[in-house]
C-alpha cells in the first residue's frame, strides 16, 4: 500500500559534496560497461520542502552529521512520470569535513568525483544537467533560489 504522506510526483536529489570540488555519486544500475552515475532520489512528503526532505533522508537514513544546504536549487521535470519535479540540492558539512564513513552511509558503491573527472572519463550521469549545474555552483555563476535546469 502507498504511504499517504508521500507525494508521488516530486522528489529531491541531494548532491553531497566535500572539498575541493568533489561530489558523491552512486551506481544505481547497469553492467560494468554501462554504469550510470546518479544521485539518491528521495520522495517528498505532501507539503514538505525540498530542503526538509533532503535533511530528513540524509539524517535519518544515511545518519549524516550536521549539514548545510546551499540556497541554490535546481529544478527539472521528471522523465519517468508525466508530471512531477525533481529538485537538485547541494549539501555540504556544516563545519570541517565529512567523516570517512559518509561514503558508505549513502551506499557501499558510492564514489567521490569531480566534474572534470566525470567528463574526462566520458561517464554517463543522471541527470545529464548535473555537471553543468555543479560547475555553475562552484564557479559562482548561478543565482540563489530555484532555477530551471532545462
Amino acid at each position: 500500500m502507498n504511504d499517504p504522506h508521500l507525494d508521488a510526483y516530486d522528489v529531491v536529489r541531494p548532491v553531497v559534496i566535500d572539498s575541493p570540488k568533489r561530489m558523491l555519486l552512486l551506481i544505481p544500475y547497469g553492467p560494468d560497461e554501462d554504469i550510470c552515475w546518479t544521485l539518491p532520489t528521495v520522495p517528498m512528503r505532501s507539503g514538505e520542502t525540498s530542503r526538509r526532505a533532503a535533511t530528513r533522508h540524509l539524517r535519518k537514513v544515511a545518519h549524516l552529521p550536521a549539514m548545510r544546504i546551499s540556497p541554490i536549487i535546481g529544478r527539472l521535470s521528471r522523465e519517468d512520470l508525466p508530471r512531477g519535479v525533481q529538485y537538485i540540492l547541494v549539501v555540504r558539512p556544516a563545519a570541517g569535513n565529512w567523516p570517512p564513513s559518509v561514503r558508505f552511509a549513502l551506499s557501499p558503491e558510492a564514489c567521490w568525483w569531480t566534474t572534470a573527472e566525470l567528463r574526462s572519463a566520458g561517464a554517463v550521469v543522471d541527470p545529464a544537467e548535473l555537471l553543468d549545474f555543479m560547475d555553475g555552483y562552484w564557479e559562482g555563476w548561478l543565482p540563489d533560489g530555484e532555477i530551471s535546469l532545462k
